[in-house]
């Protein structure tokens, strides 16, 4: 993969009052909103692209984040033999959607795997063990693999979670403040919802 130029009553109350004294988990509990979505563009049609979907050698596709509130957003490719962080930030709810290369370029399929995962974590907290894997940049497949089984073991993610709760688009594009009026694809994001972290990953096979 390369770039190319082309994120009521008291009656009522105390009843949920007393459910979350018994169970402080319920009412504590984080929930993380965020619209995302892939473009793909693909011999001059452009797609949202689907969780498990096929690309060509040659495609070119875009990655959008855009969270309801203040987190931290981790993107990470994957071709089968290493894994990579293309983007960690710290992102201000309704201020950016984070566009990934960049609004001007897109990621373009090379051909030399079969297959590509881009996986989306959202968080309102760092994730230390993303961050301390990945600091030289890539790692092993295999060893990114068991970061997100670990993950995924906290029970605290909600896997692809399609929520009808609309998000508000009023941010801009990251680094490009006057481009997110422009750009149809923003306004079809899907929204996303997770137990404390959101985790959303995209798997496509590349046909030769």
């Amino acid at each position: 993969m390369r770039f190319v130029v082309k994120i009521f009553t008291v009656f009522v109350l105390f009843p949920f009052l007393a459910i979350a004294s018994i169970y402080p988990s319920i009412a504590q509990e984080e929930r993380v909103i965020a619209r995302i979505g892939i473009q793909i563009r693909s011999g001059g049609q452009i797609a949202r692209a689907k969780s498990n979907d096929r690309l060509k050698t040659g495609d070119l596709f875009r990655v959008y984040v855009y969270p309801e509130e203040t987190s931290y957003v981790y993107v990470v490719h994957t071709d089968g033999k290493e894994a990579k962080l293309l983007n960690i930030a710290e992102q201000k709810a309704q201020s950016l959607v984070t566009v990934l290369p960049s609004f001007q370029r897109y990621y373009q399929v090379d051909g030399k795997s079969l297959k590509e995962t881009i996986t989306i974590i959202i968080s309102p907290n760092e994730l230390p063990e993303v961050i301390d894997a990945l600091e030289n940049g890539k790692i092993l497949c295999s060893k990114w693999v068991e970061i997100e089984e670990e993950l995924q073991g906290k029970g605290s993610i909600d896997l692809s979670e399609t929520i009808e709760k609309p998000i508000s688009l009023s941010g801009t594009v990251r680094g490009e403040p006057n481009e997110c009026d422009v750009d149809p694809f923003i306004e079809d994001l899907q929204t996303y919802s997770g137990k404390s972290i959101l985790f959303k990953k995209y798997e496509f096979s590349v046909k030769k």
